[in-house]
């Protein structure tokens, strides 16, 4: 597995998985739980940052117990495909919207977005996303349940 011409060993492996368990771990716990010297955890999880491997550290809601009670996946097409860029760049701004994704096929665009309830998923669609300029249509999909959201990645 490689990134930018780095390759991640064993131990970035192991670093990166317990992190995804719990981003809170110290490093003497983490380096208790790996078996490495903790200055080694140290400097590995900052080349970790530094490389970009490690975003950010962030605590996993429950977007409904938060009072997001919608997730839904909105389709997007645009009206010129030169435009693409630009526009999931603007759509990108808006809080609401949890993920840009340019997508192959007859749609343009897949975002995912968590709202409070079906009338904040009409306004976003109305007064934000609509309003953007080159926006040619719009197709919501409502997840009715959700059996696993997770944003680990398995690393080998």
């Amino acid at each position: 597995m490689s990134t930018m011409g780095k390759k991640l060993d064993e131990l970035d492996i192991k670093i990166l998985t317990e992190l995804q368990k719990d981003a809170t771990i110290s490093y003497k716990n983490l380096s208790k739980k790996i078996g490495a010297p903790e200055s080694t955890i140290y400097d590995r999880t900052k080349r970790l940052k530094d490389l970009g491997i490690i975003k950010a550290i962030l605590p996993l809601l429950d977007s409904r117990k938060c009072g997001k009670e919608i997730t839904a996946y909105v389709r997007v097409s645009i009206k010129n495909i030169s435009e693409l860029g630009d526009i999931a760049k603007e759509i990108a701004k808006i809080d609401e919207v949890l993920e840009v994704h340019e997508i192959s096929g007859e749609w343009d665009m897949l975002l995912k977005v968590k709202v409070e309830n079906v009338k904040k998923l009409r306004d976003l669609e109305i007064e934000k996303i609509g309003r953007i300029d080159g926006i040619h249509g719009l197709y919501s999909l409502i997840a009715i349940n959700t059996v696993k959201e997770d944003i680990r990645i398995k690393l080998d």
